[in-house]
């Protein structure tokens, strides 16, 4: 049987691999019925470790928000159905078309548009509350989401020093200094994009310090530099010191199980992300101190765990799963690829 939105389908595979994605590698494929879009996790999420399958089970929430959103904006209407076939645990997600009017908005448009951005500092005037109300609202249609706005003294400090504590530990410890780095491709050197992994170009690193952060991917040199403390600087530099200087961050939580919360953070995620694309702001996601401080992540050392989950005790009493800052930046002059669409559809 014919699929009926067949003409529309490539413009709906645009907008899936437009989605944000955990150090930009998609891997998810979507298949098409009469009236259904299927979302598989392909083979490399299935063989993937416990830690990168929670980003990704994220990434296929805001894989889905896109589809969502673009497919109303072509006249269907998408019912979302997560884990459809218990017998199937690849299949994440059954999209169910209906027609219906199409429906134009300003979150379609920011799609191509929505980008990470890295530099390092973020300038005011902040949000009016009016705004902010807006985002809230956004984030309360999914259900089990809660988001935290950590713009008071008190909160921002909390988040601070929880920030600092997971970012140094990615460059203290071996795993995760090695997770950091499998993603950047500095084979393409600092200023050309990349369809897959992190372009050197799209970090933010200042043209000054380019040529130590590539000698930094070296584990046997960053054993040395951490040994007398230079984790700690790193930290502040990658997350403790955007975050400071950022006028509004925030967290997304859950009380679902992780992996249905982490699809419906996802969807909240990227919908906050294309507010704030269409609002002309700069945005930039952090996963690594919810991500650390997950129970499961047997690559963390137990007492930074316990040390992230106390803090986060003093935020919230669900789950953290990502963290992200909000503010006015220059765009970077480098942003990451994507595959072609035609590269995520299945017959």
């Amino acid at each position: 049987m014919a699929c009926s939105f067949a003409a529309d389908l490539p413009a709906i595979a645009h907008a899936a691999v437009a989605a944000p994605s955990a150090d930009n590698r998609h891997c998810f494929e979507l298949r098409a019925t009469a009236d259904r879009l299927l979302l598989f996790g392909d083979a490399r999420h299935v063989a993937d470790p416990y830690h990168k399958r929670v980003l990704n089970h994220v990434s296929f929430g805001a894989v889905v928000e896109n589809v969502v959103i673009r497919a109303a904006r072509l006249g269907h209407q998408a019912s979302v159905t997560w884990f459809p076939d218990p017998g199937r645990p690849a299949l994440i997600a059954e999209l169910r078309l209906s027609s219906a009017d199409p429906l134009e908005s300003a979150l379609d448009s920011a799609i191509a548009a929505r980008h990470t951005n890295r530099r390092v500092r973020y300038t005011g005037p902040g949000l009016a509350d009016e705004d902010l109300r807006r985002i809230q609202a956004q984030v309360g249609s999914f259900d089990g989401v809660t988001l935290h706005l950590l713009d008071s003294a008190a909160k921002r400090a909390q988040l601070l020093r929880l920030v600092r504590i997971a970012e140094a530990e990615r460059f203290n410890t071996r795993a995760l200094h090695e997770d950091l780095f499998s993603a950047v491709r500095f084979d393409v050197g600092w200023k050309a994009t990349a369809e897959t992994g992190l372009p050197p170009g799209a970090l933010g690193v200042e043209a000054g310090m380019r040529s130590a952060f590539g000698l930094l991917r070296h584990w046997p040199l960053m054993n040395v530099l951490r040994q007398i403390g230079l984790h700690h600087v790193l930290a502040f530099r990658a997350a403790s010191l955007p975050c400071r200087l950022a006028p509004h961050c925030g967290v997304l939580t859950t009380c679902l199980p992780i992996e249905r919360g982490a699809l419906a953070v996802g969807m909240a995620l990227e919908r906050i992300w294309l507010v704030a694309t269409s609002l002309g702001l700069a945005f930039q996601p952090f996963a690594g101190a919810a991500l650390l401080s997950l129970a499961d992540y047997r690559e963390v050392p137990v007492r930074t765990g316990e040390r992230l989950r106390n803090g986060w005790l003093e935020i919230t009493t669900e789950t953290p799963i990502m963290v992200f800052r909000m503010g006015h930046a220059i765009a970077p002059m480098v942003r990451t690829g994507r595959l072609p669409p035609e590269s995520v559809l299945r017959s």
